[in-house]
């Protein structure tokens, strides 16, 4: 499969941008219209999360920077979706944008 990596900064701690994102993700939210079956799992200690959708599966983890950190996505996409990377990528991006600001 091919994957879409990369990596966003964040003005919040590790700690609140992971509540923030365990929210969000656990809300009914732009991703859960797309994927009904997009479901996530949290692991807490690690700050990281696994995201798992009927057409993708994504890891995510938090690195906490002082009293910053940053989020690194990883999406695993369907060979059929992969001339879409760039706009799959602007779309996470956009929505984890309004979530951590």
């Amino acid at each position: 499969m091919p994957k879409v990596n990369f990596e966003m900064p964040a003005p919040l701690s590790a700690d609140q941008a992971f509540t923030k994102i365990q929210t969000f993700l656990n809300s009914d939210n732009h991703f859960k219209k797309l994927d009904p079956k997009v479901s996530a799992t949290f692991d807490q200690s690690n700050k990281s999360c696994q995201i798992n959708g009927s057409q993708f599966k994504a890891d995510l983890k938090i690195k906490p920077d002082n009293d910053k950190c940053s989020v690194a996505i990883e999406v695993d996409i369907p060979f059929a979706l992969a001339l879409f990377k760039g706009k799959i990528k602007e779309e996470i991006e956009k929505a984890f944008k309004k979530v951590l600001t």
